[in-house]
């Protein structure tokens, strides 16, 4: 009889960080006093000020990466949109989302041969709009060994880095905080996709890279920051063999100890880290998913308009706190997540990171012409499929941690994997790379929502057992994330 393989170490944090109604009953409360600051302090004294940024129209022209462009990406990918003064603080909101609007993820950039910014690596300051020196000089060949000599990289001007500070998230979310972290980091870059497109230029996502050289050029405390995705910023057209990247295995711990709790996220993100290709694992069949109750239902794909909507969009942008109960038509759906996935021929395709490995369901609650009940979502084919029957409203409220969000909301798309044979396909480094493809799908749905004229908020906060029960899947199978849409009240 063959001998059980043990878990992963990304299954066990799964396992560790679940939400039960006993450990969100138990929590012992938030020390304001403590909260750590969303920014990071530079203290060097060179700065580069960049145009096109609060205080500039939103009005992009498609051309070459320039100083403006890449101002005007920055600020629409990260930037500061709204300030509110309350007693004693001032609130920063950025043009992406973010868990409890702790904003963990740092954003770096590598620029090269722009006219009016020095070759160099700089932080990205949201507060002034600016580029903060770290390092002077060409960096493209580092940038490219490090990333496995991906070919977007040689070509690109400028590379966005995005690290994510620990911190800033555990302080409420303890051990949780590493799948917060990775999912707003993915709202970040998700934005990015979007906001490039209307100034000509395309994102493209490298997900895989060797952390050491990364952390090292950027001078990151491991135990405290790690980067999480870089992404080459091209002029369009793009060629498409460019647009994606071969995964890089990483390794699989499945004799490590557990860390004790408050220590899981540095150990898991060092799990996941690259040095080359890791070793081969029999990659088990997937464990299934429940029986088709109807056949493929076709959706609209009916294209969003582009240009300087998007940016616009963007600016004014906020998560929905209260859904009006009612319907929403079934065509919406289907453009909303048309946008959130378009096919490799559209004239805005998106960045996926996993798109074998990612599974998408839609509870639908409110949408006219649409039977209630919980559907299974082919990206490929663009069609739901139901799996379970029934109106859900109560299920999903109680799922998302009794949030009126989930039980008000039109429909929900829920994000999971297949944990264990996805470990198996791709190591460790495959929670880190789920996560953030969630993140960034998830700020696709947004900005499609919100441009359709109704309201949207991500859940990173629910109920893990009882979502899939929901979704009728097995145990092993990890929620990765929710997006609620619906009417605005």
């Amino acid at each position: 009889m063959p001998r059980p393989v043990a878990p992963s170490l990304s299954e066990r944090y799964q396992d560790a960080t679940k939400y039960t109604p006993q450990s969100i009953q138990g929590h012992p409360g938030l020390d304001f006093s403590s909260q750590p600051s969303a920014f990071k302090d530079w203290y060097q004294a060179r700065r580069v000020v960049l145009a096109a940024g609060p205080d500039a129209p939103a009005d992009p022209e498609p051309g070459a990466l320039d100083a403006d462009r890449l101002g005007r990406l920055l600020y629409h990918t990260y930037g500061v949109t709204l300030v509110r003064e309350f007693p004693g603080m001032s609130m920063h909101y950025r043009a992406a989302p973010s868990a409890g609007g702790l904003y963990p993820t740092e954003l770096y950039v590598a620029v090269r041969d722009i006219e009016g910014i020095p070759d160099g690596i700089f932080a990205y300051d949201a507060r002034d709009h600016s580029l903060v020196v770290c390092w002077e000089g060409d960096f493209t060949a580092d940038l490219a060994r490090y990333t496995f000599d991906h070919p977007a990289i040689a070509k690109a001007r400028a590379v966005l880095i995005g690290t994510g500070i620990y911190e800033r998230s555990a302080w409420r979310y303890g051990d949780r905080a590493y799948r917060r972290v990775l999912l707003d980091t993915g709202h970040v870059f998700g934005n990015a996709v979007l906001a490039a497109v209307p100034d000509g230029q395309r994102i493209v996502p490298v997900p895989y890279f060797l952390d050491s050289g990364i952390a090292d050029l950027l001078l990151l405390d491991s135990s405290a920051e790690g980067a999480l995705l870089l992404a080459a910023v091209l002029d369009d057209p793009v060629d498409s063999k460019v647009l994606a990247q071969q995964p890089v295995r990483s390794s699989i711990e499945r004799d490590a100890i557990d860390p004790d709790e408050g220590g899981w996220i540095p150990v898991l993100h060092a799990a996941g880290q690259l040095d080359g290709e890791g070793d081969s694992q029999d990659v088990p069949a997937p464990s299934g998913h429940a029986a088709p109750l109807s056949e493929p239902i076709p959706l609209s794909s009916d294209a969003l308009a582009g240009g300087r909507c998007v940016h616009a969009a963007i600016r004014r942008r906020r998560s929905t706190r209260i859904f009006e109960p009612g319907d929403i038509p079934l065509e919406a759906v289907g453009r909303i997540l048309a946008h959130a996935y378009p096919q490799p021929d559209a004239p805005d395709p998106a960045a996926r990171l996993l798109p074998d490995l990612l599974d998408t369901y839609v509870v639908a609650s409110g949408v006219r012409d649409l039977d209630a009940g919980v559907y299974r979502y082919d990206t490929d084919a663009h069609t739901l499929t139901l799996v379970h029957r029934g109106n859900a409203r109560d299920a999903l409220h109680r799922c998302c941690l009794w949030q009126e969000l989930g039980r008000d909301c039109s429909f929900a798309v829920v994000h999971t994997i297949d944990l264990p044979r996805a470990v198996a396909a791709l190591g460790e480094r495959v929670y880190r790379t789920a996560h953030l493809d969630a993140g960034m799908i998830g700020q696709r749905l947004n900005m499609a929502a919100i441009r359709l004229g109704y309201g949207a908020s991500g859940i990173g906060g629910f109920f893990d057992e009882f979502l899939n029960a929901l979704l009728l899947l097995a145990p092993n199978h990890a929620v990765a994330y929710i997006t609620t849409i619906g009417a605005p009240a």
